[in-house]
């Protein structure tokens, strides 16, 4: 059949099973809106309100569904707005496709108005890239940039149209079969060749045997086993030996929180436990994790004489920050169910038990609250599970204090989206994850207004989920204008601000590096933050002690139909 470039866009969507796009108009890309609104039936158009929100949407709905994200905006400022989204979704390795339409063909290359290079200014955060100005090659392009944004170690992939193509006609030809869940990355991969590689068994082998002979091993859980679906093969190999594990913030969830083998989350920011097995362990499983700086320190401080095995799909990733003794690279479920049988094979009978080495890293959690008096942090006496009832109420918040009550209220089914900085760790710290992808954050950019809009694509892709986003009030300055995105859309996700009048994280950083100087991060507080959220149509309320909180948290989680804002009132010494 003869469709215009435009018309072809939509139907490659269509078969890609695209439910919701998130998108915003301009000039360039107004054909294809046209299409939308004649051959769209079936995809939910969300229109959000800055060309950012849009590519943070397309990855949250993507990281909590499984499937491809997908935006859409106009050439020039509309496409350069994409960029840190972008940015972000290849940096934690989740699978968008960002279409931006250019100027004509024959305008490219001459500074024409909203003209942009877009493809290339995007080319060291894609996994590919696509310029296209034939509308015959569009189609195919289309397919492949699904293709390669879902496979492997996914990622995101830029299509870039000239608008002249996207008006020009030619012969479509549907796909012939039905293409079934392609398009979902933890569901589509073909996992046969990574047992089909050479040297392979060999490279299982020496990982067995290592296994079998460690007296102190540990595995490192990373976002790889998030992608690759492994929360249930990672669980049984590390239940059948009584392994420990410590996860990264990107693999938080792919084992229970709340397992007797879950250490919590390592590196800088991470538990004692964690930090103490990593330095103690005499073999480190490390699988879908790229060491990075936070997790190991910037000179790798964490490594003792451990032998280190590191799994991961993406072979760039295999010995680039760390040398491994033992390196394979493979999916992370594969690895997991793989490794399984060989072991118990090799061991005829006599199965290792790490039980005791695991005992002895289990440690009381340290709780603490800040002295409003002095402003210094002390312990108290009050432990997580003490916060019951209303024995607790008067206690001021703190932001640990903040996660982990909201935590409890809304529940081991609920999606927990945050910004970045003070209000992430306490979210990733103090909450238990107890389901793979229950926790959408920005592990490798660190992107301050990545959150809100996220958390509404999390909310486009799982309804019927209790969505909640943590946001210190300096990322909640830069995104505050999606709350009417989610108003408009009627997607009642729940914020949460740490107001505590300074960027926290970097307030701290100021206090311990250059002798006290403070300069640009204490913010003016005196701003409404509830009543500019009411204006912006959401419910809002302000909350000091937990008693407060606890009821706000209660009456939030319940209303299924408005979205609520919770300002949490830290006080400036909350550090």
């Amino acid at each position: 059949m003869q469709l215009t470039g435009a018309q072809i866009i939509i139907e490659c969507l269509k078969e890609q099973r695209t439910e919701t796009l998130f998108g915003y108009p301009g000039g360039t890309v107004l054909s294809v809106y046209d299409a939308l609104f004649e051959r769209g039936k079936g995809i939910r158009h969300i229109l959000t309100t800055h060309e950012q929100g849009a590519a943070h949407a397309a990855d949250g709905y993507a990281r909590v569904t499984g499937k491809t994200g997908v935006c859409l905006v106009t050439s020039g400022p509309g496409a350069t707005n994409l960029v840190t989204g972008i940015a972000t979704a290849y940096m934690d390795s989740s699978p968008i496709v960002a279409i931006t339409i250019n100027v004509p063909v024959g305008s490219l290359g001459r500074d024409s108005f909203q003209e942009i290079d877009i493809a290339g200014i995007t080319m060291p955060v894609t996994k590919h890239n696509f310029i296209v100005k034939d509308v015959t090659q569009l189609a195919s392009v289309m397919r492949r940039a699904f293709c390669v944004a879902a496979s492997g170690r996914p990622g995101p992939v830029l299509v870039d149209i000239a608008r002249d193509v996207t008006e020009n006609v030619c012969d479509f030809e549907p796909l012939a079969t039905d293409i079934g869940t392609k398009g979902s990355f933890t569901r589509q991969r073909d996992k046969n060749p990574w047992t089909l590689q050479p040297g392979f068994k060999a490279v299982m082998g020496k990982i067995a045997t290592a296994v079998l002979h460690a007296k102190k091993p540990v595995i490192i859980s990373g976002g790889g086993c998030i992608r690759s679906g492994a929360s249930e093969s990672l669980t049984e190999f590390a239940q059948e030996f009584n392994i420990p594990v410590v996860d990264t913030m990107m693999g938080k969830g792919a084992i229970r929180g709340s397992s007797t083998l879950s250490l919590g989350m390592g590196g800088e920011y991470g538990t004692a436990a964690a930090v103490r097995a990593m330095k103690e362990c005499d073999l480190m499983l490390a699988v879908g994790c790229r060491f990075s700086d936070r997790l190991t320190g910037e000179q790798c401080e964490f490594m003792g004489d451990c032998k280190i095995v590191h799994i991961d799909i993406d072979k760039a990733e295999l010995n680039k920050n760390v040398r491994a003794d033992i390196s394979l690279q493979s999916d992370a479920d594969v690895f997991f169910r793989e490794i399984l049988p060989l072991i118990k094979k090799r061991a005829a009978g006599r199965l290792p038990d790490y039980e005791k080495w695991a005992k002895s890293l289990r440690e009381p959690d340290a709780w603490s609250c800040v002295d409003r008096e002095t402003g210094s942090e002390k312990t108290s006496a009050l432990s997580p599970s003490d916060i019951e009832g209303g024995l607790a109420d008067r206690v001021p918040l703190t932001g640990d204090l903040v996660a982990k009550v909201v935590g409890d209220a809304a529940g081991s089914e609920a999606i927990f989206v945050t910004e970045v900085g003070e209000c992430q760790i306490s979210a990733v710290n103090k909450i238990s994850y107890e389901r793979s992808g229950s926790l959408v954050t920005s592990g490798g950019l660190g992107t301050m207004g990545f959150g809100l809009g996220a958390a509404i694509g999390a909310k486009a892709g799982c309804p019927d989920r209790t969505v909640i986003n943590f946001a210190g009030d300096g990322s909640f300055r830069m995104n505050m204008a999606e709350i009417m995105t989610a108003v408009t859309n009627k997607l009642p996700v729940i914020e949460v601000i740490f107001d505590n009048g300074v960027l926290g994280m970097v307030h701290t950083m100021q206090k311990e590096r250059f002798s006290g100087h403070c300069i640009a991060t204490e913010l003016d507080d005196s701003f409404d933050y509830c009543k500019l959220a009411e204006s912006l149509g959401a419910v809002a309320v302000g909350c000091s002690d937990v008693g407060e909180l606890r009821k706000a948290i209660g009456k939030a989680v319940k209303d299924k139909d408005k979205v609520h804002v919770l300002v949490c009132r830290l006080g400036i010494t909350e550090n």
